[in-house]
């Protein structure tokens, strides 16, 4: 099976129930393309979660995503692209709250066409890379869309060994079909326009368009 991020041949994941793939070249996890879920079970599922203003751990988790990959990195960048906003735009109102400017992008819920004039300061990426089997498109749209200098700000729970995808939560939800790691990351920036800023050790990481 052939990466869906690299192009490198991929071997089965022993031991789970759906089946599922890990390339050694880039160490992307992702599902075979037969368990994929049509959009309107995706967007149900979507609608299901409890993003809200008023879900306090929820902006809880945004406030500390905001401080720790947004922040410190600025340096007057000031017009963000939340990609992948779902169907409350949560993050949107938190970072307007910082001074910033908000557009927002979800293929369900705010649905928009861009051109390549369409450039931003900053792009957010929050929980969304892990349900998106396109990987190369939305790289290459990160790269096209941010401005020189331009950020990268996102979250991802990361994967840290294949022998222990069999037993990990985040797989069973029906919607995520492809997992980072680390790892993963380095073999972006070395393919990529991207550097690396900051990374944490669980799901949290910046980059810079250069």
């Amino acid at each position: 099976m052939e990466c869906i991020l690299c192009r490198y041949p991929a071997k089965v994941i022993k031991g789970t129930q759906k089946t599922y793939y890990h390339c050694s070249n880039c160490d992307l996890i992702f599902l075979d393309e037969r368990f994929l879920v049509d959009s309107e079970t995706e967007k149900s599922r979507y609608l299901e979660h409890d993003n809200t203003l008023e879900n306090a751990g929820y902006v809880n988790m945004f406030n500390k995503f905001i401080a720790n990959a947004v922040i410190p990195y600025t340096s007057g960048h000031r017009h963000v692209l939340d990609f992948g906003s779902g169907p409350g735009p949560v993050l949107k109102v938190l970072l307007e709250r910082q001074g910033f400017t908000v557009e927002i992008y979800d293929p369900y819920f705010a649905p928009r066409k861009f051109s390549g004039a369409d450039k931003f300061d900053i792009i957010t990426c929050t929980e969304v890379i892990e349900h998106i089997y396109t990987p190369r498109e939305t790289w290459e749209f990160f790269c096209v869309h941010l401005k020189p200098g331009g950020l990268l700000a996102m979250m991802t729970l990361f994967h840290r060994y294949p022998e222990q995808f069999q037993n990990w939560w985040y797989k069973e939800d029906i919607t995520h079909v492809a997992f980072y790691s680390k790892r993963t990351f380095s073999w972006i920036t070395e393919h990529y326009p991207l550097k690396l800023f900051y990374i944490d050790s669980k799901n949290t990481l910046t980059l810079q368009r250069i």
